[in-house]
């Protein structure tokens, strides 16, 4: 056994229990040197605080109470209070709150109180005595201190399958260190197959894999919802221990009131569900199915490629007829998991994101968790604490969205996009905006063109935004999008965080003073523009500005762009300084040059729409590359010949070439039949269509028609209503193809070249015979 003083470490999970009338955290984490560490801590005592009027008989459960330099928000002193145990904690803020006492930071997880105020946001120091038992170490009462760390951790993807019917396992993948497929039945001879006699020993094996594999992060594609739910369930029918964990502790809890999903506790290890993270993100797939992924993101078509009915029957036929292929067809899905991971990023934007917020890896979401461990511990140092969640402000005024200028509906030639960087982060920097600034008493404070008026040398908010920046642009000068990309989503929330009843910084007040503020701004900005330059803005949208230059400005539409930002940044400045006194912290930026623009009209109306937009960008070969905007095209449950007659379409229009015979084909294509494996719809199934009440959505109509119920179906539309690709019987309703999907493109652009669809298609009568 061997002994040292110090480690630096990346953490991975915690947990936390009363144990012997003491409260105990464990963290877990892997060290610099690529060790697992566990750290026991059982000196910290959860706490909260409360008005220093309050009665010493209503908080004799404490252990101590403590009067300290702190006060509320609103400016009440307050005592804290320290319990031995969670458990008394929780009881006493309980009863408290029943007899009108107010508390302060009740609501804090303690786990997460003693790491903010440790500044641990992902990597730590452990300073104490360091015992090393084999492959692992453990620490009992260090010190915790927030430290910058780089540790390589170790993946496994696994994947299982099974019998749909009976929920037996025929087999578990795994790919990380190692490739391995554990499975029912004969030996086979292959290094990377591993023959079971029986589920019970299969799940055994697997077990043991992963305890000497003893992988940091194990993922999978829907691997909670599914992969280890079913592992969890054939362990507890065969009475196997479900040794998931390294302490051998581990359990995946279903869905319920608490959890729109199932999630799983794993002490010394993170479970991620790669699709899960693909989404939180920010990547955009038509669907999320593996096959699809897998072709998007590496290129590669998987060897069984069926979906629904006809995958379950090839699975089930293999596991009789050929074990050796569905062993290989299980490692390829777990193979390709651990591909998607890596090429993807994932892992390395979950760790430069809780660098930043503080979050464990399989955190997803709580922006609101994350403004609290950034902002808690800056307040509690200038002497104050905060309300719990539920005693935040309340508002039934809805808070005012950013500002959307009425459009200017038509085809366009040369037009600029230009957006306000971090619109809604410079904001809050350049006016102040800031819970702590808002209720001090402070005489120093500046007003900004909208709301209340806030302290400049008692905020917080708007010096953690500029680190923020400042990390984000150390990681762009080190080409660290990872990190970079973190930097955004986390300064971009804020302004959410802000906004919702579910942050106890919550106020109507300081919210809509940010997006009133953004509105006077960008109003500001379309006007020195028309006014300093004649260009008329045509759109604008929270932070963006569209910006008409016309056709014969085509030779130098960028140089114009780059003029424009560089007064309006000038001016603006120079504008802000006299009327509000602030340094500003606002910067236009040159983002696009769409040598074509269109903007259709409100459905029905002649009124230009909002949100809804295409532009065309010119390359220096002359090609032209689309973006769309909340149009058809990108919406996932369009069919795939609506996606492609979209882009044919615009191009043509902005090519000035004729569209009547393109339309005509394509409606001839459908009506033959040439296009039918174009036309299939695709939609996921968020819930058991037993509570689809009423009446069902097509995609529900179509699963219905299904033995087993889908993740996500893939049907047509028939002239006898919705049926899953696999169940087909009925000849396909083109009429309702050309309706709803061709027609509704064909009109949204049309009608600003002078043509007509229904005039255009009348005109080939013989294609309708």
């Amino acid at each position: 056994m061997e002994s040292s003083s110090a480690a630096k470490a990346f953490l991975l999970s915690t947990s936390y229990r009363d144990n012997r009338g003491r409260f105990e955290i464990a963290l877990y984490g892997k060290t610099e040197d690529g060790v697992p560490i566990k750290v026991i801590i059982d000196g910290f005592r959860p706490l909260f605080f409360v008005p220093r009027q309050t009665p010493p008989a209503f908080t004799s459960a404490a252990s101590e109470r403590k009067a300290l330099p702190m006060k509320s928000l609103d400016h009440q002193e307050v005592d804290c209070l320290y319990f031995p145990t969670y458990r008394e904690c929780a009881r006493t803020a309980e009863s408290l709150r029943a007899s009108g006492v107010p508390v302060y930071e009740s609501d804090i997880n303690p786990v997460d109180r003693f790491l903010m105020e440790r500044g641990v946001r992902g990597g730590f120091r452990v300073e104490g005595r360091i015992e090393y038992r084999g492959s692992h170490c453990y620490a009992y009462n260090p010190r915790i201190r927030g430290y910058g760390v780089s540790v390589d951790l170790t993946v496994m993807a696994i994947d299982i399958e099974t019998n749909v019917s009976t929920g037996e396992i025929y087999s578990i993948a795994c790919a990380g260190k190692s490739k391995k497929t554990f499975i029912r039945g004969e030996l086979i001879e292959h290094p990377e197959m591993v023959a079971c006699p029986n589920e019970r020993q299969l799940l055994q094996v697997f077990f043991e894999h992963i305890g000497r594999e003893d992988p940091d992060i194990i993922i999978g594609w829907n691997v909670i919802d599914f992969d280890l739910s079913v592992i969890q369930s054939r362990c507890d029918e065969l009475s196997v221990p479900f040794l998931l964990g390294r302490a051998n502790t581990a359990r995946v809890l279903p869905s319920s009131g608490n959890h729109r999903f199932a999630v799983v506790r794993v002490q010394g290890r993170v479970v991620l569900d790669v699709p899960t993270m693909l989404r939180a993100q920010f990547y955009n797939f038509e669907s999320y199915s593996l096959d699809n992924v897998a072709e998007q993101v590496l290129g590669k078509a998987k060897l069984i490629s069926q979906t629904g009915a006809e995958k379950i029957a090839e699975i089930d036929r293999l596991f009789s007829e050929d074990k050796k292929a569905l062993a290989e067809y299980n490692l390829e899905d777990s193979q390709l998991t651990l591909d998607i991971f890596k090429k993807t990023g994932i892992l390395q934007n979950a760790v430069a994101r809780s660098k930043l917020s503080g979050h464990l890896l399989d955190r997803l979401g709580g922006s609101v968790a994350a403004f609290d461990f950034l902002y808690l511990p800056a307040l509690h140092r200038k002497g104050y604490v905060a309300k719990n969640t539920i005693d935040a402000e309340r508002s039934d005024r809805l808070l005012p969205g950013g500002y959307v200028m009425d459009s200017v509906p038509g085809l366009h030639e040369n037009v600029l996009l230009l957006d306000f960087k971090s619109l809604y982060p410079s904001l809050i920097m350049t006016f102040r905006i800031d819970p702590l600034g808002l209720h001090s008493e402070s005489k120093s404070r500046v007003r900004g063109p909208a709301g209340p008026s806030f302290a400049t040398d008692q905020t917080l908010l708007p010096g953690i935004i500029e680190n923020l920046m400042q990390a984000r642009a150390e990681a762009k000068k080190r080409r660290n999008p990872h990190l970079s990309q973190a930097v955004k989503i986390l300064m971009n929330s804020f302004y959410g965080v802000l906004g919702t009843p579910g942050c106890r910084f919550f106020s109507y007040d300081l919210a809509s003073t940010i997006t009133e503020t953004g509105r006077c701004i960008l109003k500001m900005t379309s006007k020195y523009i028309e006014e300093h330059f004649g260009k008329k803005v045509i759109y604008g949208d929270t932070d963006s500005l569209f910006i008409l230059l016309g056709s014969q400005a085509q030779g130098n539409a960028q140089a114009t762009g780059k003029e424009i930002v560089s007064e309006v940044n000038g001016w603006l400045t120079a504008e802000l300084k006299k009327v509000y006194g602030v340094e500003p912290a606002l910067e236009l930026e040159f983002e696009t040059h769409f040598r074509h623009f269109f903007m259709p009209t409100v459905r029905g109306g002649t009124q230009g729409s909002k949100k809804r937009y295409c532009g065309a960008i010119e390359n220096q070969n002359g090609d032209l590359q689309l973006m769309f905007k909340g149009l058809e095209s990108a919406r996932t449950d369009w069919t795939q010949l609506s996606r492609e007659f979209q882009h044919e379409l615009y191009m043509r229009i902005f090519r000035n070439q004729p569209v009547e015979d393109y339309i005509q084909r394509t409606i001839q294509r459908v009506r033959s039949g040439e296009v039918d494996e174009m036309l299939v719809y695709r939609k996921k199934i968020n819930k058991p269509l037993s509570q689809y009440v009423g009446t069902a959505p097509p995609h529900v109509q179509a699963a219905r028609l299904l033995d087993v119920q889908p993740r996500a179906i893939s049907y047509y539309i028939t002239v006898e209503g919705p049926q899953p690709v696999e169940k087909r019987h009925a000849p396909l309703d083109y009429d309702h193809y050309i309706t709803a999907q061709i027609q509704p493109i064909a009109e949204s652009i049309l009608e600003s070249k002078g043509l007509d669809f229904e005039s255009i298609v009348t005109g080939q009568q013989d294609l309708f015979g």
